[in-house]
């Protein structure tokens, strides 16, 4: 079970964060986010791949864009929220207003990030997601 946040001025624990995106570049800058806030990171590129890391251990936060080839984030997340119900879900995407009152409050995601963000809002989003 994932424990409440920590008061005010004390660290939150290490998590193990699962960040998806088809970019690259996008992929690298936000694991060194996570990475720069103390969490361990695992990336993948695809939403393939990231059933696949799942499987082999899941993690404590998926951090996925919603656009990517193939498997979509919308549809990564409703197969975690199945097969995983416990991991919290936030959604990154440059096309905010398609999905604000969308599929992703239907999926049950924990948040949602627009693009380009601040290496803060993640991590708050991170917190949050793991205290609600």
């Amino acid at each position: 079970m994932l424990e409440r946040s920590p008061a005010k001025g004390t660290a939150m624990r290490a998590l193990s964060v699962l960040v998806v995106d088809d970019d690259p570049l996008i992929l690298t800058v936000v694991d060194l986010m996570v990475r720069h806030a103390g969490h361990t990171v695992r990336t993948a590129s695809d939403g393939t791949t990231a059933l696949d890391v799942l499987a082999e251990a899941p993690a404590d936060v998926l951090v996925s864009d919603i656009r990517m080839p193939g498997m979509s984030g919308l549809e990564l997340a409703h197969l975690v929220r199945k097969d995983y119900p416990n991991i919290p879900i936030i959604l990154m995407t440059g096309y905010l207003s398609e999905y604000s009152n969308g599929s992703a409050s239907q999926i049950g995601v924990d948040g949602i990030l627009k693009k380009p963000f601040k290496s803060t809002d993640l991590i708050a989003a991170i917190s949050r997601a793991v205290t609600t």
